[in-house]
């Protein structure tokens, strides 16, 4: 369990380099086209990385890592090859947009994969939905906090994307405990997101 419990930690802060890099670039240099370059391909190389080793996605982070991957070339070539005054635009609300991808990824993980916005199938498929369903809540009304005031969206963001991932973590140690019992699901949940199959 303890061996489990480092993996999926190493996993998820390997899968959280692309933002991690992103921000600290930003707050650094001031340089947000570098920033979304570096982060954009530290992206492709993290989801490369896990589709190789056919190793489970945290599905919040897969949510962050697709955002970073396609904002950046939109942004730069609407203000390279397009309109300057749209690029500005939704350069204002590209960090409440985070939100935007991540409910737009659950969504699709809920109707399409076998784990859901969860992402363990190995749950029971009405305990899946419902701590689906529950998160694409979450992340739905944070994105509506968000881009009410685009200006201070560093707060919902924030407070959202961390109920997501310690709420999914809580609520899947909570079921996991529950199964313990029985011993059938319990080691599918052990780390939070130590899953087989990924979202396929």
């Amino acid at each position: 369990m303890a061996n489990s419990h480092q993996k999926q930690l190493l996993l998820d802060l390997f899968e959280s380099l692309p933002s991690i890099v992103f921000i600290v670039l930003w707050r650094q240099t001031g340089d947000l086209e570098l920033a979304g370059w570096s982060g954009c391909g530290l992206a492709v190389f993290v989801l490369v990385g896990f589709v190789l080793v056919k190793a489970p996605m945290h599905p919040v982070l897969l949510g962050i890592n697709l955002h970073i991957l396609l904002v950046t070339p939109l942004l730069v070539g609407l203000y390279r090859f397009g309109d300057g005054t749209l690029a500005s635009f939704l350069t204002g609300y590209s960090y409440s947009a985070v939100l935007l991808t991540v409910t737009l990824t659950g969504g699709v993980l809920t109707l399409f994969s076998r784990g859901g916005f969860a992402g363990v199938p190995d749950l029971p498929r009405s305990t899946q939905y419902r701590l689906s369903f529950l998160m694409l809540a979450v992340s739905l009304a944070g994105t509506v906090w968000a881009f009410q005031a685009p200006e201070n969206s560093i707060l919902p963001v924030i407070v959202t994307l961390t109920l997501l991932i310690a709420g999914r973590r809580f609520l899947l140690a909570r079921v996991s405990d529950r199964s313990s019992n029985g011993g059938v699901l319990a080691p599918a949940l052990v780390g939070g997101a130590d899953t087989t199959d990924g979202y396929t």
